[in-house]
């Protein structure tokens, strides 16, 4: 854990923000370079990205502050604080995807393909961000006695609430997660027929991933939203799992309509025999 990187004067470089910005730098070279090998206009890719991102941070953190409406209390600045920590992937979907729809259909760019193009940028960026969050000490997980269970030092936010106690590095698995997914998404992503596809595998890849890790993640009493025996389910788990379900059957049906439009029809199939 190391939420500072160094100070100069006033000025604090945090890691959590510098998480953040090698994401983005990372996932536009990626998806400029794609654009490129595509003939694509990068430069309106890099647009698309930047619309994207500023509209999925402010989903994120708002999603978030409307979760933890009592810690702003008294001190609503730091709703503004991004470098603090505090933000909810899936707050970034909400806004980011609608925003990446108007941009395309505004700029006349095919949303799917755009989609496809931005798809492995994004698994990448999630595991660099999810990195972030274990230097700067959130998103932390619950008690183990797993070997490589890991102690945050005195004053954390992890050992506020656990102590001494060795904790799910929840934000190495998400890391692990997200790289994964980049993966996956880079070696099957070249033999998918249907534009969107790309993007539903890596959304639905990286869901189920996430509703897994989520598990090992302390939230709040009240974030558990469903209990089943002695088990509870946080609201993110639930998401997870109905996003890759939904992800699921998107990608079988794009990839279903893409075959369907390539087999020729019988009329077409059928040819007139020349006159003998």
């Amino acid at each position: 854990m190391h939420p500072e990187i160094f100070h100069l004067g006033p000025f604090v470089l945090r890691s959590y923000g510098l998480a953040l910005a090698i994401a983005f730098l990372v996932g536009i070279w990626l998806a400029t370079r794609e654009a490129r090998a595509r003939g694509w206009d990068t430069d309106q890719v890099l647009n698309l990205g930047l619309v994207v991102l500023a509209a999925g941070v402010a989903g994120s953190r708002l999603l978030y502050v409307l979760g933890h409406v009592g810690e702003f209390q008294g001190r609503w600045l730091h709703v503004f604080a991004l470098w603090e920590g505090g933000l909810t992937l899936w707050g970034g979907f909400l806004l980011g995807v609608p925003a990446g729809i108007w941009f395309c259909s505004r700029h006349k760019m095919p949303t799917w393909e755009a989609a496809d193009i931005l798809a492995g940028p994004t698994a990448l960026g999630a595991a660099i961000g999810r990195f972030g969050c274990f230097l700067n000490g959130c998103c932390y997980g619950t008690p183990t006695k797993l070997p490589w269970g890991m102690r945050f030092p005195e004053g954390s936010l992890p050992y506020q609430q656990f102590g001494n106690q060795p904790l799910h590095p929840s934000q190495l698995y998400n890391v692990l997660a997200g790289l994964v997914t980049f993966v996956v998404v880079t070696a099957v992503g070249p033999k998918l027929k249907a534009p969107g596809q790309r993007w539903w595998l890596m959304l639905g890849h990286y869901a189920l991933l996430r509703a897994a890790v989520d598990t090992t993640r302390y939230y709040e009493p009240s974030a558990y939203i469903l209990h089943i025996g002695g088990t509870g389910i946080a609201e993110s788990e639930l998401v997870g799992v109905l996003l890759a379900v939904w992800s699921a059957v998107l990608f079988f049906l794009m990839g279903a309509t893409a075959n369907a439009q390539m087999v020729p029809s019988a009329s077409e199939a059928t040819t007139t025999p020349p006159a003998g």
